[in-house]
């Protein structure tokens, strides 16, 4: 028995020793412009935040500050400025406006307490935490932010959620990196920038017009000489340099601790045909079928995201519903704007890519689609709009033209958000699972084969694709969805990331998808022969192509010409 206790206690001295400091209890330091903060009640952390007591932070920056007991809420003003927070709810009032909180205000020993890093950020207080010091940092528009990092005791923050901001000035260096999105492109230097500012990022925009910018990458590589030691790919030509020599370097190595946490079909599309993983994605795109819950409701009896994702789950079951919406709606309303939306989800059920083998592989699935195209114009199930189009565009707002859009995760705000003025307001619009799951755009990012530079670049890349803190405000501030399944479990779990388009969880739904996407079906011919593919059905579906049969040879000729050096039977 007395063996028994002594070992007991061993493994719970031993157990003891290696608790995460954030289950622990630790003295919580938080210090303005270089003053320490006197509190009546202890800080502690909750869910990775740093909470104190409420009072005391909104006088030390300078607001005033009010309790309302029988609604349980702290109000806080401070010159243009109101934040109003609620005991036990997950979301505040900034100026009238819902926002998202990870850690709720509570009370605790009679005292309330909120989340340092919330409230002082929307005040306008830049925030660091020194994981060595345990100590949260705040420094306001007194203090210069070259200055910062002399008011922060140690450089080595290493907390993942309360370092959002914080600065590492030991990495330093500098690399070159060429993005083809103007807007995109500062936005990733600049977030680069905030943890890492003194790593010089040479920053090249080339826009893709022509394929300008593909075209200029692959000079400089072939070169030898002028290429960036980091560059971006877009979904679209992704493969082409994943797969050719001396383009990504090898990342499969580097990248072993962190890829656990990615989709897998991202990390498919960056690995090349040797299993070598080239690139990585800090984003997913995965496709859902957008549509109108009032026409959904009018005209096949339910709004369920459920019963409509039932509907639309086969391609008999999206026969029978454009059926009964032809029926019901008098011919008013067909099923798709065009018959592009469901050809996006249709290349995900594929049983192979577009070429194996160096030799073009057209899959049964993309055989049945001329057939269900054909069906789709013949019957009126699609509205013969052009994807892109003005009037594919002003449908998307309107009440009598189609039901069912295909909308990634970006497409949420870009598709529907920016092309129906009233879809923000909530009601109109809402997600059903598409009837194969795949993806559309996204970008992904790696290291040039040849640079001299490949450990400061990887630090950038690795940032970029894996921080978990700067992932989640990433995509919260670009509307975008992260490729890290911690951030979206997280987004998926609670009523926070409610969507105000689609009153539903986006991240879930969508995370869900990303799930069943076969990222191995993507080839480096992809764009070339899908635009074949897509001249091909226009022409069959307006009658100039007669029958199938001559389709199918007429996409073999196009492919043929396009590309080289692929045999086609």
């Amino acid at each position: 028995m007395k063996k028994l206790i002594l070992l007991v206690l061993a493994l719970v001295l031993v157990f003891s020793s290696v608790i995460p400091t954030s289950w622990a209890q630790q003295k919580i330091t938080v210090v303005l412009d270089g003053t320490a903060l006197n509190f009546d009640a202890q800080p502690f952390i909750d869910n990775g935040r740093t909470m104190v007591p409420f009072r005391a932070i909104f006088e030390a920056l300078g607001a005033s500050v009010n309790w309302d007991e029988a609604s349980q809420t702290v109000t806080g003003t401070k010159g243009d400025t109101n934040i109003i927070l609620t005991i036990d709810s997950n979301t505040a009032t900034i100026n009238g406006e819902i926002v998202a909180l990870d850690s709720r205000p509570q009370i605790r020993d009679s005292r309330t307490f909120v989340p340092t890093r919330f409230v002082a950020e929307n005040f306008g207080v830049r925030v660091y935490w020194n994981n060595s010091s345990s100590t949260v940092v705040l420094l306001s528009d007194k203090i210069d932010p070259s200055e910062d990092s002399k008011y922060i005791a140690a450089t080595d923050l290493k907390d993942p959620e309360e370092a959002s901001n914080s600065i590492n000035t030991a990495t330093k260096g500098s690399i070159t990196f060429w993005h083809f999105n103007k807007d995109e492109g500062p936005n990733m230097v600049n977030a680069f920038n905030k943890r890492y500012p003194n790593v010089r990022v040479n920053l090249s925009i080339i826009p893709d017009k022509d394929q300008q910018y593909q075209n200029k990458l692959t000079s400089a590589i072939r070169a030898g000489s002028g290429a960036p030691d980091v560059f971006t790919a877009e979904s679209a030509f992704v493969k082409r340099f994943v797969d050719a020599p001396d383009c990504f370097d090898d990342l499969t190595t580097k990248a072993k601790d962190i890829k656990s946490n990615m989709y897998q079909f991202a990390l498919d599309v960056g690995t090349d045909q040797n299993g070598k993983l080239r690139a990585l994605s800090h984003q997913i795109a995965p496709v859902s079928f957008g549509y109108k819950k009032g026409l959904a409701l009018k005209y096949l009896g339910t709004s369920d995201p459920l019963k409509i994702s039932q509907m639309l789950s086969t391609p008999e079951n999206i026969l029978k519903t454009a059926s009964a919406l032809k029926s019901k709606s008098g011919g008013t309303v067909a099923l798709f704007p065009t018959w592009e939306e469901l050809f996006r989800t249709y290349l995900g059920g594929r049983s192979s890519g577009w070429v194996v083998g160096n030799k073009l592989k057209i899959d049964q699935k993309m055989l049945d689609f001329f057939d269900m195209a054909k069906t789709l114009r013949a019957n009126g199930y699609e509205s013969a709009l052009d994807q892109w189009s003005p009037g594919w565009s002003s449908a998307i707002a309107a009440d009598n033209k189609a039901l069912c859009w295909a909308i990634p995760s970006w497409g949420v705000p870009w598709i529907i958000g920016s092309n129906d003025n009233k879809a923000a307001n909530g009601g109109r619009w809402a997600l059903a699972n598409p009837v194969y799951a795949n993806y559309w755009g996204g970008s992904w990012m790696g290291i040039y084969a040849k640079s001299s530079n490949k450990q400061t670049a990887f630090g950038f890349v690795k940032f970029f694709t894996s921080d978990k803190a700067h992932l989640k405000q990433w995509s919260i501030d670009n509307q975008d969805l992260p490729n890290n399944k911690d951030v979206i479990m997280e987004f998926s779990s609670g009523s926070s990331y409610t969507s105000s388009i689609t009153g539903q969880n986006n991240a879930k739904i969508f995370g869900s998808i990303a799930e069943k996407i076969n990222g191995k079906l993507s080839t480096k011919y992809d764009d070339t022969i899908e635009n074949a593919y897509d001249d091909v059905m226009r022409s069959y579906l307006n009658g100039k192509i007669k029958s199938k049969d001559d389709a199918i040879n007429a996409f073999k000729d196009k492919v043929k010409i396009n590309l080289k050096d692929i045999y086609v039977e």
